[in-house]
């Protein structure tokens, strides 16, 4: 095994470990949110708020990183990444210490979801300087250990929680994030050790544009975040939802849990072997399968009648929701200009940040007036358009 190969392993492993450990400080805001907020004495209409705020701020914002990051050439991702987990820190302690008011607590999850759960288009950002400098690292398994980190996370931390109470998942953010960006400072340069040109090197390339700018300049990739947006509405709509799903046939938590920790192991196959699997299937390829799955794993589970539609549904996920989140990652890397490549990585991001928060928030009022197949059938006409969408906006690029 050369030199080269050899760093991209030990990279490999880096990077993967660095994913685990942010999708486990993820897990521990984004499900047990509620739990936590509950113990503290918080309704359900305020955690909906706080919920509904802190999200669509974490929308908002992934794109924007780029401009941020733009303002301090010098630090680069790795240390910006591991700058933005001194904030989360703070406010996972400032929720000890601060009176239980909902005046304290927006502003507190507002900078979990800029500086934690907003970060995650930065992590891809991170394995794709990696790529752009021909340093062959598996992203794809870095990518499926992210998702290994965060089903561990909430297996582990439901036990926690039940042993030592929900300030627990506060307790191990902490340590978690401290950890995060010990890891980003300690990964190798990719400036260093890769070929990248002249101008990456010495910071002259050129900076990203503005947002409303990038997306006029670059039509087909604005529609293809706008596909996504649809896309997730439905994907959220099944996910969050599932327990309604399940309940029509009288199937219990037990069944929804079955179903959720399927999906998640499948998803895992495509994820860990996306490097090889894109040797021999085009990316853009990748993309119009999962366009089409997308689409069919919904329309199944709209056309269910029992537990085993259910379990076909989610099978689906690894045709779906694993290929997309793989190929979407490439597909953004290649169809924009270099110094816009974290722009357009945080505007995927955002749009499936922006299509969960509108799948929850429509959904639940669509369930207070309707019924679950309505609802159902609302999320196959949305993802149909979504997969629609997506065909068209990465056509310019099969051609």
């Amino acid at each position: 095994m050369n030199a080269i190969a050899k760093t991209a392993r030990k990279i490999t492993v880096h990077y993967a470990a660095s994913f685990a450990v942010y999708f486990m400080a993820f897990c521990t805001i984004r499900s047990f949110i509620s739990v936590y907020l509950l113990d503290l004495g918080f309704s359900y209409t305020q955690i909906g708020l706080i919920t509904g705020i802190h999200t669509f701020i974490t929308a908002a914002i992934q794109p924007n990183f780029s401009a941020i990051l733009d303002h301090f050439p010098r630090i680069g991702l790795r240390r910006f990444v591991a700058a933005c987990c001194i904030p989360a820190v703070l406010s996972s302690a400032a929720t000890f210490l601060l009176p239980r008011r909902m005046v304290f607590f927006i502003p507190v999850y507002i900078i979990f979801g800029i500086c934690e759960i907003g970060l995650q288009s930065m992590m891809v950002s991170v394995g794709m300087e990696y790529v752009n400098a021909e340093i062959p690292i598996n992203a794809g398994l870095a990518r499926g250990t992210g998702s290994v980190g965060y089903a561990f996370a909430n297996l582990i931390l439901g036990l926690l929680i039940v042993r030592f109470g929900s300030a627990v998942s506060q307790k191990l953010n902490i340590g978690l994030m401290l950890l995060l960006a010990l890891m980003m400072v300690t990964l190798p340069d990719p400036k260093e050790i890769g070929k990248v040109s002249d101008a990456e090197k010495t910071g002259e390339e050129n900076h990203p544009e503005k947002l409303l700018l990038f997306l006029k300049n670059n039509p087909a990739f604005t529609l293809f975040a706008l596909s996504s947006i649809f896309l997730f509405f439905g994907h959220s709509i099944v996910n969050t939802y599932m327990p309604n799903v399940a309940g029509q046939f009288g199937l219990g938590s037990d069944f929804t849990g079955a179903m959720n920790a399927l999906a998640a192991c499948l998803e895992l196959i495509p994820m860990m072997f996306y490097t090889q699997i894109s040797k021999y299937i085009s990316p853009m390829k990748l993309l119009k399968i999962s366009a089409v799955f997308f689409f069919i794993k919904i329309l199944t589970a709209a056309l269910a009648r029992n537990a085993a539609g259910l379990a076909v549904s989610q099978s689906m996920q690894i045709l779906a929701y694993a290929l997309f989140t793989m190929s979407s990652i490439y597909f953004a890397n290649q169809a924009v200009r270099p110094h816009n490549r974290v722009m357009a990585q945080g505007l995927l991001i955002g749009s499936g940040e922006a299509g969960f928060m509108l799948g929850g928030l429509i959904g639940g009022i669509v369930l207070d007036h309707l019924s679950i197949r309505a609802l159902l059938w609302m999320a196959v006409i949305v993802s149909m358009i979504g997969s629609a969408l997506l065909l068209i906006s990465i056509r310019k690029f099969t051609e």
